[in-house]
């Protein structure tokens, strides 16, 4: 979204738990200010607690709605069995339907799993039209090119050009040193 420690906003609303030294402070104002992210209802960010997999689809529903006009539809047939009656029953299944979320073989979604570091990668290329990113090579030694998730991983840590192959999937050009 283009924001950094030294973007301005009007924000003035506070959570009782965020120190205004907290490594991620600016962040935290500007995605609230954005209203991506809402604190709990007692006043609290929970600034160092893991995000959920329900709470990660909302914040992602919610950047859908804010940057390319995402609108809420109902959602008459339901995927996932574990999600129903979740309070982001909503934005999970919407969120499938568009094919930006998967849940697990087993057919579940776990909304209230933490969510993995790929996990939130990938949801977050999919719903952004990125990746994932053929022919690049292993960058991190954890991620063998075996990993579900490895194409998504690329994408969203390699500065590159790319073309669309015959199928549209993107097929690495070059990686673009920073």
């Amino acid at each position: 979204m283009g924001a950094d420690e030294n973007t301005k906003i009007d924000y003035n609303v506070s959570y009782k738990d965020l120190d205004s030294s907290h490594w991620a402070n600016w962040a935290i104002k500007y995605v609230s200010y954005k209203k991506l992210f809402t604190g709990y209802p007692d006043g609290t960010f929970k600034p160092n607690q893991n995000i959920t997999r329900a709470e990660f689809s909302t914040v992602v529903f919610k950047l859908l709605v804010s940057e390319k006009g995402l609108k809420e539809n109902k959602i008459e047939k339901f995927k996932f069995d574990d999600s129903k009656g979740h309070w982001a029953q909503q934005f999970i299944e919407q969120l499938s339907d568009l094919g930006y979320i998967n849940g697990y073989p087993d057919g579940s979604f776990r909304p209230d799993n933490n969510i993995k570091r790929s996990e939130s990668v990938a949801m977050i290329n999919r719903a952004m039209g990125r990746g994932p990113l053929y022919g690049a090579p292993q960058t991190f030694d954890d991620v063998p090119e075996t990993h579900w998730a490895f194409k998504d991983i690329a994408e969203g840590v390699l500065s590159h050009r790319f073309k669309l192959d015959e199928q549209g999937k993107e097929q690495l050009l070059e990686i673009i040193e920073k």
